[in-house]
């Protein structure tokens, strides 16, 4: 029986390596060969999810990073990297359920909120896109440049109703 131990100080640190160095689908195979020992380990998931979110593969990689967030709920590094990829593949809204628990793990701020409201602007979601713009101006008044955004989305939803 191998040591799981051993085998995540050097395959994984091996995998750690090469995801650092930019060789990321060699990586994922040392983390899917070291998961097979120790499929619970919520830092390795993590570390999953975010190499396959640099290939481009989100979809996959929220899958890596929701079983992570089911291991470890309050890892600041795990609840963000699902957030980025939640946006990435254009799911404002679950990127938004993640707010409550990155402010109290105090890691929300003003950029996530604002590229939330931009998803949500993408899909053409007004209502949403501007309650994201007025929450992050609340949370961070002097964002003088959400002011004239606020302005055209709140005129654009007018001219809806």
């Amino acid at each position: 029986m191998k040591n799981i131990a051993c085998e995540k100080s050097v395959g994984y640190q091996i995998a750690l390596d090469l995801a650092e160095s930019g060789q990321h689908n060699e990586a994922l195979v040392y983390l899917h060969e070291y998961l097979c020992l120790a499929p619970n380990d919520a830092e390795a998931l993590n570390d999953a999810g975010a190499i396959l979110h640099c290939l481009g593969r989100s979809d996959e990689g929220i899958t890596h990073l929701l079983r992570a967030r089911g291991l470890r709920k309050d890892s600041a590094e795990i609840i963000w990297n699902l957030a980025e990829a939640f946006l990435s593949v254009g799911k404002a809204k679950e990127a938004c359920e993640l707010f409550d628990d990155m402010k109290r793990v105090d890691i929300l701020n003003a950029d996530i909120i604002n590229r939330t409201a931009d998803v949500f602007l993408k899909n053409n979601n007004l209502i949403d896109a501007a309650r994201m713009l007025t929450l992050s101006l609340e949370l961070w008044p002097g964002q003088e440049i959400l002011v004239p955004m606020l302005e055209v989305i709140n005129q654009k939803i007018g001219e809806n109703n």
